[in-house]
């Protein structure tokens, strides 16, 4: 399946991708979503279903939103829920658009409902502002986060964030630049089934705002190859 307006993004090892802009993935009025990749749903999120089977929420699905091109609007608390089983891979890269607009706790994505140990979210409760912290945690503790990055961020403005992790360690990019880390361990990345994407995996702390382009790697993808993809739809999104 094609990406979007034919943007030069990398696609060697590219296992998932969302894009609200290409009318083969969503379009306005849709309650499911389709991975660009492999053609598996993408449904509202509900419950708490581990690795079992999941029953989709079609009112907790995100709303189009024409801006930018076709963006995922998650106003009113949504969320989405892979059907599709993400498996484990010994690199990831994690890559997306976003625009956040108000400061409370969020979740990126969470993947702990299928046995998986990942999660990206911001915690507004461990700074003073929700856009000085952004918590990757590749499968430790939980609460016990392997990577804290403090990039310098801002409410509703788009942002293009990049976390990648193998067994070297992870690392985070913020509009194509590389910010710093605290490192504490690394881990191959299990996804599994029933991963989320703007919600917690009990549907709570659900994202609040706008996300654009979503793609999931089974690489780490290298600094230029990231650069790529921030030029690829910079002009879409800044």
């Amino acid at each position: 399946m094609g990406f979007h307006n034919g943007a030069n993004i990398v696609t060697d090892s590219i296992v998932f991708c969302l894009d609200a802009g290409n009318s083969k993935c969503f379009s306005d009025g849709n309650t499911t979503a389709t991975c660009l990749v492999s053609g598996s749903s993408v449904t509202g999120a509900s419950g708490t279903p581990s690795t079992g089977t999941h029953t989709p929420n079609t009112a907790n699905f995100p709303a189009y939103s024409s801006i930018k091109g076709g963006v995922f609007n998650f106003a009113g608390g949504r969320g989405m829920n892979i059907e599709d089983d993400l498996g484990a891979h010994s690199a990831a890269s994690w890559c997306l658009w976003f625009n956040k607009n108000n400061g409370n706790t969020h979740y990126f994505f969470d993947c702990r409902n299928g046995g998986g140990s990942w999660q990206l979210s911001n915690y507004q409760s461990r700074n003073i502002n929700w856009e000085s912290d952004i918590e990757y945690n590749s499968g430790g503790t939980a609460g016990n986060s392997d990577y804290v990055a403090q990039p310098a961020m801002y409410g509703d403005v788009w942002n293009y964030l990049v976390v990648t992790s193998d067994s070297s360690g992870g690392k985070m990019y913020l509009n194509g630049a590389e910010v710093s880390l605290t490192q504490a361990s690394s881990a191959t990345e299990t996804f599994g089934k029933n991963m989320r994407i703007g919600t917690r995996y009990t549907t709570s702390s659900q994202w609040s705002g706008h996300m654009g382009c979503i793609q999931l790697y089974s690489k780490v993808l290298s600094a230029a190859e990231v650069l790529q993809n921030y030029n690829a739809h910079k002009g879409r999104f800044i």
